[in-house]
């Protein structure tokens, strides 16, 4: 797995920025699926266009098949890795 984005130097702070953050924060079990950014990502001239609905699909099945798994699971999924101190103190 790629903890990348979870890094407090990203100068992106994608993972810091979306709407599972709050979850991690509080030690709830997330999982953060992102394939990065395009020279358009959230730009005017990010089309509907450049989509590569091919792949859109291999994750979203991915992630479906995950989730799945999950569900079964007799037991809640258990964080595997830690927030740095900075970003879990208030």
């Amino acid at each position: 797995y790629n903890y990348k984005y979870d890094d407090p130097k990203d100068t992106n702070r994608f993972f810091f920025r979306s709407d599972h953050f709050n979850y991690a924060i509080n030690g709830i079990p997330i999982v953060f699926w992102f394939d990065g950014v395009h020279e358009d990502y959230h730009g005017a001239d990010d089309e509907a266009e450049k989509i590569d609905y091919a792949k859109m699909e291999r994750i979203s099945r991915t992630i479906f098949l995950t989730m799945w798994e999950i569900a079964d699971l007799k037991e809640r999924p258990a964080v595997d890795k830690q927030l740095p101190k900075e970003l879990t103190e208030r």
